[in-house]
């Protein structure tokens, strides 16, 4: 489990255009979505951004589709992914996504330097995500 002071290994993803993804260097900020609410809390901030406001913040979407039927990720989410003006890597190994820690209805936000997790915190609403992001 990742928690505080741990190091995250480098991995790869795929985004929701099949590209492949592979984090060696961490971003300073690696943002996780965990279910439906959390994945509209994504959607609607970061589609109101400037196209160039996850490179300038240096952020990393992440959203865990591991619990979603393959046939229904085929056909409905990732097709509406593909419609978000950014990018954000999608986890579909269960293992994997249970490394992250996280709260029911929340996104979690893990602040990272130097690949070592420095903060978690846990945010629900868009102004909770823009004073994290923007602190």
């Amino acid at each position: 489990m990742i928690e505080q002071n741990s190091t995250i290994e480098p991995f790869t993803l795929n985004d929701q255009f099949g590209k492949e993804h592979t984090l060696e260097k961490m971003p300073k900020l690696l943002i996780c979505s965990f279910g439906k609410e959390t994945g509209t809390l994504i959607s609607n901030y970061f589609n109101a951004q400037d196209s160039d406001y996850l490179t300038k913040h240096d952020i990393k979407l992440m959203a865990d589709v591991s619990s979603v039927p393959s046939l229904l990720r085929s056909t409905f989410i990732i097709p509406k992914m593909k419609n978000y003006n950014f990018e954000i890597l999608l986890s579909t190994e269960s293992q994997f996504s249970k490394l992250f820690p996280r709260e029911d209805e929340k996104l979690t936000v893990l602040k990272i330097e130097n690949d070592r997790v420095q903060d978690i915190i846990f945010v629900s609403n868009e102004t909770e995500l823009k004073d994290t992001i923007e602190k």
